[in-house]
C-alpha cells in the first residue's frame, strides 16, 4: 500500500458556528427557504408554468374542479408552513417545553407539504397519478394538512409566552439592535 497521509480526525464539535450551533437554527433556516420556493411552486401548481398556455375552458369538468381544488390544499399548506416556523422560533428563543402535539402535527403538516409539491409539480411523474384520483386526492391532503395545522397551532399557543414577554423583548431587541431609538 503507498504511504497514504492520516488525516486528522473531524469533529464536528469543534467547528465554531457561534450562534448557529443549535440544529434548531438551521431547521428554521431551512424551513424558511422552503416556504420561499413553495410561494412559486404554488404559483405554478394553480396557474401551471405557462398560464397563457393553459386555460380553464380548455380542461374538461373534472380536471377544472381538481385544479380549483388544489388552491384549496395551498390555502392550507401556507398557514402550517408558518405555524411550523413560528413553533421552531419560540423554541429557540424561549427553549420552552415541547407539546406532544408538535411532534405529530410537525409530521403530519410536514408530509402534506412534501405531498402538495411532489404531486403538484409533478415530480416523478406523480402528477398524472394523483390526477386520476380526482376530487378525492387533494381532499385527503386537504384533511391531513387541516390537521397537521390545528395541532400546530394548539402547540405554538401552549408554548408562547404573555404578551407582555413579548413586548418587552421586541422592545429590548431593537433598543440592542438600533441603540439611537428611545
Amino acid at each position: 500500500m503507498p504511504n497514504v497521509p492520516d488525516f486528522p480526525d473531524l469533529s464536528w464539535d469543534r467547528i465554531p458556528l457561534g450562534p448557529f450551533d443549535n440544529r434548531l437554527w438551521w431547521l428554521l433556516i431551512g424551513l424558511c427557504l422552503a416556504l420561499l420556493l413553495t410561494v412559486q411552486a404554488i404559483e405554478t401548481a394553480l396557474e401551471g408554468a405557462w398560464p397563457h398556455q393553459r386555460r380553464a375552458s380548455s380542461m374538461i369538468p373534472r380536471e377544472r374542479v381538481v385544479q380549483l381544488s388544489w388552491g384549496l390544499v395551498a390555502l392550507l399548506v401556507i398557514p402550517g408552513s408558518l405555524l411550523l416556523i413560528g413553533n421552531v422560533a419560540v423554541l429557540i428563543w424561549q427553549d420552552p417545553e415541547r407539546p406532544d402535539q408538535l411532534l405529530l402535527g410537525s409530521m403530519l403538516a410536514g408530509a402534506g407539504w412534501v405531498l402538495f409539491l411532489v404531486f403538484s409539480l409533478n415530480f416523478l411523474r406523480l402528477g398524472r397519478l394523483f390526477g386520476n384520483l380526482g376530487l378525492i386526492g387533494p381532499l385527503a391532503l386537504v384533511a391531513l394538512l387541516l390537521v397537521g395545522d390545528v395541532l400546530l397551532l394548539t402547540s405554538f399557543l401552549d408554548i408562547l409566552p404573555k404578551w407582555d414577554v413579548v413586548t418587552e423583548s421586541i422592545e429590548n431587541g431593537l433598543r440592542d439592535i438600533l441603540p439611537f431609538i428611545d
